[in-house]
Order: structure tokens, then C-alpha cells, then sequence
């Protein structure tokens, strides 16, 4: 494979940005020293590279975690003396959980703190005129310790599971009171125990105050690999145009370094909307990489559940093709939980994909812990979806 001449250059890149800048908190220095020298190693590489800043608030995307414990603990106190306001603040509690956090809208981030981040775009320009565009991306920020699923590893997902369900339950369990109280229906036995049940789960509610914590990971996998395939990329494209090997025909190839992907893709968000005339007109599409570290773990998702997001088929089918051709193996599947940046591009109508080299079977002990280091990033890895991205993009230029 070409891209395995690129294997020491993207593990050397990671390898220092891991020791000279270390975690990178959304719109933080940190995260704005990784732009910088992402576009030092993209100016050779590119015809132009620009800087875009934009505003967002960083911590409203999981920061209201603890409010909403004491949401549901003010909820199960009320359910007892005033269902009706109990129902009122399990209705909230959820609004915000499902609109904040699930369909990734911000919904409440104007009562969080504005910070400015700044997106990193590379152009590459091809030989002849331009008739398409491939948007190549990775994110620069590092996510916040989810100090849940480092305590409890393998049964996290069981304690989320519950933790969902019980504001749902609190909802269901205040408007049955409501309707019986405003129909003069007394209590029963069922209403007391709906109401030890809740108070059962408070324990299980209340450890989410610490889900999101203010220490940054180091973000190795998650998701320093896939700027350092960004950069390979750049390099492979700089060499093979030198070289006579291979110079895109007809297709502009754009670089992107975003910011603030683990604060809600505010960053695609902000450069997807910016840019939504330019790239209306012109075919458009994005190549997304996210979690690097394990090849054998190669997939692309087909559709991202919590935004309801769905990948573009044809990208998608490209994308397995690519992997083929190189004696590769890639899953299609599924993401249930979470997003990547490619369903901020997709919900503004851009075609596109991301690809990943991780376990998404189970919940990796490197995923938003302490434990993303370069340890586990596998440089096999970071070659496997480059010479991906290498593949696809000449097939989207013939």
C-alpha cells in the first residue's frame, strides 16, 4: 500500500503533539495549538490555508448534566406533595436530554459561556477545472473524562440504560398522579411503589452529576490518529503531485481540521452552514475520520441514531470498495450512540461518511477515558484509512 510509506510521519505527528500539547479541551489553547501546527504541516501540502473562527458554548452540550440530577431529585420530592410541577420539571429534564443531547441541537447554549474555536481549511487544487469537491476531515479537540464509563468499564452501558429510563419513568409516574388527583381518584398501592421505584433510582441518577467532568483526555484514538491522517493525506497528495503519480483531475480537496466535535460538532456545524452556498454549488462530499487505532476494526457507518443522521449510500458502498482493493475488510454498521461530524454535514445536505478503525461492538476502555493514549493507536491503523481515503478519492476523480 502507498499509504505505509506515510506510517512513521502520521505515528511521528501524534507522537508529539501528544507530549508538546497533550488534551485538547474545545476552544481551548490547547486546541488551538493543534490548528496551528496542523496547518504548518498542511502549507507545503496545500495551495492555501485559512483559519475560520467561530463562536459556540463548549459546555452546554453535556454541562447541564448536573442539573438535570437535580431535576429528577426535585421531580421524585414533588411527585409526593405537586405531581403536576413534578410533571412539569421530568418534561423539562427530558426536553433538554433529548433536543441537547440526542438530536444534538442547542438548545440551551445561550445560557453557557461563548468561547471562539477556529477551524483549520487546507485547499488542494487539481489540474484541471474544478467540477466536484471531497472534503477530507478529523477533529482537533479531545473530549472530557466520561468518568461513568471509567468507574463502571464494560456495565456503563447498563447504567446509562436506567439512568435514561428513570426521568422517563418520573414522567409517566407524575402525569398518572396528575390525571388521578385532578379526577379525585385517591392513591393507591401501584402509586406508592412507582414512588419507591424512583427513589430506588435516585442513587443510580445521581452519579451523572460526575458524568461529565472538567478533565480532558489525552485523545490519542479520539482523535489525534485522524489529523494525523490528514496530514498523511496532504503529504500523499504533495509527493504523487511531484512525482508525477497521481494530481486530482477535476476535484478540489479540502483539508479540514474542526473544532469542537465532543461539544456537539459545533465546528462542522459552524463551516457546514457557512459554506452551504459554495457547496450547493458544486458537488460536494465529506470523508469523515474518527476513532483510529485498531485496523481490524475497519467500518463506516450507514446511519448515526441519536442526530438521525443517515450516510450517503453511494459514499458508503465507495467507501467498502476502497477497503477491497487493498485486500481489506470493512463492516458497515451502525453508531446507536453519539455522532461524528459527518451527520453535522449530512443534516446541512452534503453527502457524506465516516470511516473508523475502532470496536464499536462495546465500549472500548480508551473511548472518552484517561486511557486514550498512543498506546493504544495501532500506526497499522492510521495507513489502513489513509490508503481508504487515497482509494476513494481517485475513484471520485475518475
Amino acid at each position: 500500500m502507498v499509504a505505509s510509506k506515510y506510517s512513521d510521519y502520521m505515528y511521528g505527528l501524534l507522537d508529539r503533539v501528544m507530549n508538546e500539547i497533550g488534551p485538547r479541551e474545545s476552544c481551548s489553547e490547547e486546541e488551538k495549538a493543534l490548528g496551528r501546527r496542523l496547518a504548518d504541516e498542511l502549507r507545503p501540502c496545500c495551495d492555501s490555508v485559512e483559519v475560520e473562527k467561530f463562536t459556540c458554548s463548549p459546555k452546554a452540550f453535556l454541562g447541564f448534566f448536573p442539573f438535570l440530577v437535580i431535576g429528577y431529585f426535585a421531580g421524585v420530592a414533588l411527585y409526593y406533595v405537586l405531581p403536576p410541577i413534578s410533571l412539569i420539571i421530568a418534561a423539562l429534564c427530558l426536553g433538554v436530554l433529548f433536543f441537547e443531547v440526542i438530536r444534538y441541537h442547542e438548545l440551551i447554549d445561550p445560557l453557557f459561556p461563548r468561547k471562539e474555536g477556529e477551524n483549520i481549511i487546507g485547499r488542494i487544487s487539481p489540474n484541471g477545472d474544478v467540477t466536484r469537491r471531497v472534503i477530507v476531515s478529523a477533529h482537533l479537540d479531545s473530549a472530557y473524562e466520561f468518568k461513568i464509563w471509567y468507574w463502571f468499564k464494560g456495565f456503563s452501558v447498563a447504567v446509562m440504560i436506567v439512568a435514561f429510563l428513570a426521568p422517563l419513568l418520573l414522567l409517566g409516574a407524575s402525569l398518572a398522579r396528575t390525571i388521578a388527583d385532578s379526577n379525585g381518584i385517591p392513591d393507591t398501592t401501584a402509586y406508592t411503589v412507582l414512588g419507591i421505584i424512583l427513589i430506588a433510582l435516585a442513587p443510580v441518577v445521581g452519579i451523572f452529576a460526575f458524568f461529565h467532568s472538567k478533565d480532558v483526555v489525552p485523545g490519542a484514538m479520539d482523535n489525534m490518529a485522524g489529523v494525523s491522517v490528514i496530514a498523511g493525506l496532504g503529504k500523499y497528495l504533495k509527493d504523487a503531485g511531484e512525482s508525477g503519480e497521481y494530481e486530482p483531475a477535476n476535484t478540489e480537496v479540502i483539508l479540514l481540521g474542526a473544532s469542537s466535535e465532543e461539544a456537539g460538532l459545533r465546528g462542522a456545524k459552524r463551516y457546514a452552514a457557512r459554506h452551504r452556498t459554495e457547496f450547493s454549488d458544486l458537488p460536494t462530499c465529506g470523508i469523515f475520520l474518527d476513532g483510529i487505532c485498531d485496523e481490524k476494526c475497519l467500518s463506516v457507518f450507514k446511519r448515526e441514531v441519536w442526530p438521525g443522521a443517515k450516510q450517503d449510500s453511494r459514499l458508503i458502498d465507495l467507501a467498502v470498495r476502497a477497503a477491497e482493493k487493498s485486500g481489506m475488510h470493512m463492516r458497515a454498521g451502525i453508531l446507536p450512540v453519539g455522532a461524528t461530524d459527518a451527520s453535522a454535514f449530512t443534516r446541512a445536505g452534503i453527502p457524506s461518511v465516516n470511516i473508523c478503525c475502532q470496536d464499536n461492538s462495546k465500549l472500548p476502555p480508551n473511548y472518552h477515558t484517561r486511557l486514550d493514549t498512543i498506546e493504544y493507536v495501532r500506526p497499522e491503523s492510521m495507513v489502513t484509512a489513509l490508503q481508504v481515503v487515497i482509494d476513494m478519492l481517485k475513484e471520485i476523480d475518475a
